[in-house]
């Protein structure tokens, strides 16, 4: 197959099952064509042994260029030793804030600490942290976000600290 256009896109007929169109610059990149008369792009490549694919996005959201661009930014990952599919699966299972928060609370508070700290420890987790950052994922945590929190709290200076 030639270089993928959005000619031969828009052109890639609906099957009964699954095909690819493989793109021939780019090793790897292609479209995957759904029953469903869904069309999106993808790319394959090795990490080690192991073949891994990632989906790029939608034919409908994504340009052609704007996929290859995509593509070879991860093949080049990929060359390079790195596994761009391992690093968006462990960002899917990072924990949140909240979690985070339980289990300080359940395998340190509960264990470690004064009562009378556990219960100041445990009104900055809810009364503070888990409302400001319980939903974000522990990876996604910024210095800004801490500062933000650290400067909303500046008027009560001992728990700011």
């Amino acid at each position: 197959m030639p270089k993928l256009t959005k000619r031969i896109v828009d052109a890639a007929e609906i099957r009964a099952t699954e095909y690819f169109i493989w793109d021939d610059d780019i090793p790897g990149f292609g479209l995957r064509v759904l029953p469903s008369k869904r069309k999106s792009y993808i790319v394959q490549y090795r990490a080690g042994r192991r073949s891994r694919r990632m989906s790029l996005g939608l034919s409908t959201v994504l340009t052609c260029e704007q996929a290859r661009t995509r593509a070879i930014a991860i093949v080049a990952a990929a060359k390079n030793g790195e596994d761009p599919a391992a690093k968006r699966d462990a960002d899917r299972q990072a924990i949140t804030v909240k979690e985070l928060a339980e289990r300080f609370d359940k395998e340190h508070i509960s264990v470690r600490v004064k009562e009378s700290t556990a219960k100041g420890y445990r009104r900055m987790l809810e009364r503070v942290i888990i409302p400001a950052l319980g939903r974000h994922r522990v990876t996604e945590v910024t210095r800004a976000d801490i500062a933000k929190i650290h400067h909303d709290l500046r008027h009560i200076p001992y728990d700011a600290n």
